[in-house]
């Protein structure tokens, strides 16, 4: 008998466990309901007048593993999960699992989402996330090109100037400068054509670039402008107008002049002329050579109208004198020729014109010795004469 009563007793604990399991599985559970939806990227669902909140906020790029990324919002708290195409991204913590997402199908712009939530829920609104708009930062360069001066001689070097100033909200990158080499000029020595540009350039900023040319050919040009590339954009410069003479050699020009202290003498007087030569050029006067004639009528009788000098620099001088004697009557003129470097022919110079008059004779001083002497001999013999008589 002993063995019929264990054999009982198993059953009723096998019994009493199925019947747990029967209890355990009729105890109410809430009940889901699901629905599907297009989603496009920045849209979502509004459950319970925003009380649960499902957004998407990504959709990758297609690939090996598409994913959508949304953003779940509840009491006033976030959570982000990846939605990759028919896996169960795992929502356990709360607050956030009280539903339940799904996607099979995920495009460029949008995926098929299905959402598993409480039967107790009504069903959610669609809507559209307003996403702040950001102003696109654009790089906005302006190129200005000016020069030092706009005439210039043959053999002259001007300098120009770039400025670039980027007036936009963005960085310009990749910045290279394009410029065509103008005719009639070659590369001043030490600069570089066109100038070394630095690869970017922050919105608000300017930079300065500086090159210079050597003007070759004379004539008129019109220098084109300067094209700098910088991300997908471009700008240009101003052009510049340049005109370029015939080259203008530097010299010296020596200028003589005669100064007289009197210009009416007699016969016999003398007359001082101080020669002054000065130097009105931009260089030096060297091997200098002053030479002259003396006047017919005239004679020097100081100094010397010839003379020699080696160097006289720009706005410099130099003086000497000669004193003359007049030893005939007549009009003169005191001609000289100057020679040096820059003037191997010789310039002239002449003086005011000298008036000498012939002295006039003065017989008085020899009529009235002759007077007395005559007189002296009347007088002898009258008294001679009156001795004789008595």
């Amino acid at each position: 008998m002993i063995p019929n009563r264990k054999k009982s007793f198993n059953m009723m604990n096998k019994f009493s466990y199925l019947l747990l399991i029967l209890l355990i599985f009729s105890i109410p559970v809430n009940a889901l309901k699901n629905a599907t939806f297009f989603m496009e990227n920045n849209t979502g669902l509004n459950f319970k007048d925003g009380d649960y909140k499902v957004e998407i906020i990504e959709i990758s790029k297609p690939g090996d593993m598409p994913f959508v990324k949304v953003n779940l919002t509840t009491g006033g708290l976030s959570g982000k999960y990846n939605l990759y195409k028919d896996e169960d991204p795992s929502i356990n913590n709360e607050p956030y699992n009280q539903i339940r997402l799904n996607t099979s199908f995920i495009t460029q712009t949008g995926a098929r989402i299905t959402v598993e939530y409480p039967d107790a829920w009504s069903s959610p609104e669609k809507y559209t996330i307003e996403v702040p708009i950001v102003a696109e930062k654009i790089p906005e360069i302006v190129l200005t090109k000016s020069v030092d001066k706009t005439t210039l001689n043959k053999g002259d070097v001007v300098e120009f100037k770039l400025i670039l100033e980027n007036t936009g909200n963005g960085t310009a990158y990749n910045l290279t400068l394009e410029d065509r080499f103008p005719p009639g000029f070659t590369s001043a020595p030490g600069s570089r054509f066109p100038p070394l540009i630095q690869d970017e350039l922050k919105a608000g900023e300017s930079l300065e670039l500086l090159f210079a040319l050597k003007a070759v050919e004379s004539g008129s040009y019109n220098i084109e402008p300067t094209i700098v590339k910088y991300s997908s954009k471009s700008a240009r410069s101003n052009p510049v107008s340049l005109t370029v003479l015939e080259e203008k050699k530097e010299k010296s020009n020596l200028v003589t002049v005669i100064t007289l202290d009197k210009l009416n003498i007699f016969t016999g007087e003398a007359v001082k002329a101080i020669v002054k030569i000065t130097n009105k050029g931009n260089v030096s006067a060297e091997s200098i050579l002053i030479k002259g004639t003396v006047p017919k009528g005239m004679e020097v009788i100081e100094g010397d109208l010839r003379q020699a000098y080696t160097k006289i620099e720009p706005d410099e001088s130099e003086e000497y004198s000669a004193t003359l004697k007049a030893v005939e009557s007549g009009n003169y003129s005191i001609q000289l020729k100057t020679s040096y470097s820059d003037d191997l022919t010789g310039s002239s110079a002449n003086s005011d014109p000298i008036i000498v008059t012939e002295k006039e004779k003065n017989y008085l001083y020899i009529l009235i010795p002759v007077i007395i002497i005559i007189a002296g001999i009347v007088l002898f013999i009258m008294k001679r004469h009156r001795e004789y008589r008595f």
